[in-house]
């Protein structure tokens, strides 16, 4: 009767073993193997991603390269010369001072002053893709000459406002104009 009774307790004892040993078994070595193997799915899933949008970046760029390629050359200088990477306040001066050149004019008592472009008041940093320059200069010369000279200034390919004019009688049918005007560069 005792072999039975061990027989009876030996059914129930090896299957509560087999499952703790199973219960151990999940959670000291499958769940974080489980665990790993989800984190590395979930990095894999972040890493196709970032390929997939590796290629449409690739893609964009090569179309855009593509569009600038069929820019010629010239266009991009007169882009260039329109709005500059830079201030360049010297090239500014000297395009200037060859237009009034054309109409026996020259430039004197050149001034100038690097802005910003006005924020409304905002405070902080300044976040507008381009900078301004403000350029004051005299020039002397007839009247119906300083005109054209406007004309030609306002045709240049730099973009140039005219922010203050003043004049002054020097001599007979001669006038000392005295102007400021402000110009824009990239940043």
């Amino acid at each position: 009767m005792k072999l039975i009774l061990r027989n009876n307790n030996m059914k129930f004892i090896f299957p509560i073993l087999f499952i703790i040993v199973a219960v151990g078994i999940f959670i000291g070595y499958t769940n974080p193997l489980y665990q790993e193997i989800k984190a590395k799915q979930v990095e894999l899933n972040t890493i196709a991603e970032a390929n997939k949008k590796a290629t449409q970046l690739r893609a964009v760029r090569e179309s855009l390269t593509n569009e600038r390629n069929q820019i010629s050359q010239v266009d991009i200088d007169r882009l260039q010369k329109m709005l500059p990477d830079g201030v360049e306040n010297v090239r500014l001066i000297i395009d200037i001072n060859n237009i009034a050149a054309k109409y026996g004019m020259t430039i004197k008592s050149t001034r100038t002053n690097q802005g910003s472009v006005d924020k409304g008041g905002a405070v902080g940093p300044d976040a507008n893709r381009y900078g301004t320059i403000s350029l004051s200069f005299m020039v002397t010369n007839s009247y119906e000459n300083f005109q054209v000279f406007l004309k030609d200034l306002e045709n240049s390919l730099r973009i140039v406002d005219v922010t203050a004019l003043s004049f002054n009688s020097s001599n007979e049918n001669k006038y000392d104009f005295n102007v400021t005007i402000q110009t824009y560069w990239l940043k």
